[in-house]
């Protein structure tokens, strides 16, 4: 018996098919995207990096003593003296995000260097003693510049 004036509301097999169908299609090329994951880390590293000199440039001015950038191929930390007239950096900053951490290498991807090697002192006098003059440093294919007069920490 069909009754007159109502319809029935409800998707086809075909319509149903068809959008099952776009969403597997879509869902091979997101999941493909999402499987290389190693350009993200290793931007995330670079960003991680520049902070850490940042912070490190910072601190200086804040604190009025001078922080000590150690960088090697496959690290970095930050250090500070003991006191601020000491010239050995034997105590760790602390990142400040982990306060229980020392500022150094939290996530270092595999594969990823640092060049050049280098020891720099970020001083309150907003200058950068250890370098030779303005550095550019690049992790991973990104660069930025460590201005040695300024300490002023630009990204290229």
């Amino acid at each position: 018996m069909v009754m007159q004036g109502r319809f029935q509301k409800a998707f086809s097999m075909i319509e149903l098919i068809a959008v099952v169908l776009l969403l597997a299609i879509l869902a091979v090329f997101a999941f493909s995207r999402l499987g290389n994951l190693g350009s993200f880390e290793q931007k995330a590293f670079f960003d991680e990096f520049t902070s850490a000199l940042r912070y490190a440039q910072k601190l200086a001015l804040s604190t009025g003593c001078n922080v000590q950038v150690s960088i090697t191929g496959s690290s970095y930390a930050l250090r500070q003296g003991s006191t601020c007239t000491s010239n050995s950096f034997n105590r760790n900053v602390l990142h400040p995000a982990h306060r229980n951490q020392a500022y150094q290498n939290l996530s270092f991807p595999s594969g990823v260097t640092i060049s050049p090697a280098a020891s720099m002192q970020f001083t309150p006098q907003q200058q950068v003693n250890g370098l030779t003059g303005n550095t550019t440093f690049t992790v991973a294919g990104y660069s930025l510049t460590v201005y040695q007069q300024s300490g002023l920490v630009d990204v290229n």
